[in-house]
């Protein structure tokens, strides 16, 4: 990703802070008698969330975009993260979750059918698959096509002359679509393309990238949830089910704590939260 000069980047941070501040309390915005929020919304803590919580309701920002494609026999959808963006995290319909890196680009239907889950990737990703033994899942791409049962790897294929893929957990079948050539890589192994065939090594990949900041757009507040709780082992986050389907768009990075990012989705639904021992409930 590309960052401004920290001290740049920072002043501007805070010049268009203020402004979006100034404007909230203009519009009666803000919450007028919770100091605590008042503080919250000025500190830095929140600041760093580099947050732009909406609703779905709201204009799309030029990161993402979820369209109809009409494609022999089927309609998918199409999610695209853009040049220098976060890392974009969705969740499907089966549970899976994926991780897209910038500039790339997943196909995937509204609906799997009920004998396997398939998409299509171009560029590269992060992949947590949730385990259907009786629904496989496959990952179409340019030079491969990827099958899987149940694991999480990362998985990059840019054009039919390029493709790595990465096991962090679990097994996965590779098939090379012009050789037919056909790879098992398992946790800790790599498979990459090299003169013109697919080759198994060690994995020497890190995974932690994908999660340093993270963009949900217009994503459930039950996806959200699941998604935030999965990378957390001391607190965790529970939504009302009354409000499950509500959607937010905002970016969190690896140093936001999980009181913080309740407390930027309350503010930006209207929304309270509360604490019990390890967990924050979410409700109206």
């Amino acid at each position: 990703m590309v960052f401004k000069e920290k001290k740049q980047e920072d002043t501007v941070i805070d010049q268009a802070w203020d402004n979006l501040y100034q404007r909230l309390e203009k519009d009666e915005l803000l919450p007028e008698k919770n100091t605590v929020r008042h503080n919250f919304l000025r500190s830095d803590s929140f600041k760093k969330l580099y947050v732009a919580a909406v609703l779905i309701a709201c204009i799309f920002s030029g990161w993402y975009f979820a369209r109809k494609t009409n494609l022999p026999d089927k309609e998918l959808l199409v999610l695209y993260n853009e040049i220098n963006a976060p890392t974009l995290a969705t969740m499907l319909e089966d549970g899976s979750v994926v991780y897209l890196s910038e500039q790339a680009s997943l196909k995937y239907p509204d609906h799997f059918a009920e004998d396997k889950r398939e998409v299509i990737l171009h560029g590269e990703a992060f992949f947590e698959i949730k385990r259907q033994s009786e629904r496989p899942f496959f990952i179409d791409t340019d030079l491969a096509k990827v099958e899987v049962v149940g694991t999480s790897f990362k998985i990059k294929s840019e054009n039919s002359s390029s493709f790595l893929l990465s096991v962090r957990e679990g097994e996965v079948r590779v098939t090379h679509k012009s050789r037919q050539q056909v790879l098992t890589v398992k946790t800790g192994e790599t498979v990459l393309f090299d003169s013109e065939q697919l080759q198994l090594v060690k994995n020497t990949t890190s995974f932690d990238e994908y999660f340093k900041r993270i963009l949900f757009k217009d994503e459930h507040l039950k996806n959200v949830a699941v998604i935030i709780n999965m990378h957390s082992d001391s607190i965790y986050l529970k939504i009302d089910p009354e409000i499950e389907q509500r959607a937010i768009t905002f970016t969190l990075s690896e140093e936001s704590s999980i009181t913080e990012i309740a407390e930027v989705i309350c503010l930006a639904l209207n929304l309270e939260h509360s604490q019990q021992e390890n967990t924050i409930y979410i409700s109206k």
